[in-house]
């Protein structure tokens, strides 16, 4: 069965219905109390107010907008950075042997275990959400872009030079096309992953953005705006897992072919 088969898609829909019917039973019949479980109506209610009074002096719009803005900037140096030292690590074995023990510690390091030295260090503000983002970012990418040089086919290399190309040439007309599926699969794990930490980053250390409105409603029992704001995370975290998709598919039109 297909993604796109009519069957699954009726399958998905029929499991949909469901959910939302129960959903309505439960709470609509008291069984479970709203502070657990709030309504569809209760959500519905929740989503309009944020969408037309904001929340805490400011508007929904503003804390998607600082979100994404911090998603954008760590995620975006990290990816650059990130993979240039990982062609530079690929194509040279000297590099590689420099910058591997620092980028295989950190791989592996829980992002937020770095948070609180980020805060001493930088203070409190954009600074050390930003720098944690992108150090979030930078190992992904540099091992994705790093093992994409190293697949290269040794023919595509060789064919290359024996007509002629110099070194620089080979690396980019040839190295550089060749290894980019793998960078733009690692930018896409890079994103999750970048995504992930910031929500996490907000709800630890935050004063605004989607993470910190479902954390500080919480402390007030509004499980209505939580059950939202989880909501807009799960979209939100959608919306850019498919942005990726497009591009990679855009740019590397020809991978699997």
């Amino acid at each position: 069965m297909s993604a796109s088969d009519p069957r699954l898609w009726a399958w998905r829909l029929g499991v949909f219905v469901a959910l939302l019917m129960l959903w309505v039973v439960l709470t609509e019949s008291g069984a479970v109390p709203d502070v657990f479980l709030p309504s569809p109506g209760e959500l519905r209610d929740a989503a309009t107010g944020l969408m037309t009074d904001g929340y805490k002096d400011r508007s929904l719009l503003d804390h998607i907008g600082l979100s994404l803005m911090r998603v954008g900037t760590g995620f975006g140096l990290g990816i650059l950075v990130g993979t240039a030292l990982g062609l530079a690590m690929g194509w040279q074995r000297w590099i590689d042997a420099i910058f591997a023990p620092f980028i295989e510690f950190l791989r592996p390091l829980p992002q937020l275990a770095y948070l609180v030295l980020l805060i001493v260090w930088l203070g409190i503000g954009e600074a050390p959400r930003i720098v944690l983002l992108f150090l979030a970012a930078l190992p992904v990418a540099a091992v994705a872009a790093r093992d994409g040089v190293r697949r290269v086919s040794v023919r595509r290399v060789a064919a290359a030079r024996t007509l002629g190309a110099s070194e620089w040439q080979v690396f980019r007309h040839v190295v550089i096309p060749s290894a980019l599926p793998e960078i733009l699969i690692g930018a896409r794990l890079a994103l999750g992953i970048v995504y992930a930490t910031l929500i996490a980053s907000e709800i630890i250390a935050g004063s605004s953005g989607i993470g910190w409105m479902i954390v500080d409603a919480g402390r007030f029992l509004r499980s209505d705006l939580v059950f939202v704001g989880v909501i807009i995370i799960g979209f939100m975290g959608l919306a850019l897992d498919r942005l990726m998709v497009l591009i990679e598919h855009r740019i590397v039109h020809w991978a699997g072919r």
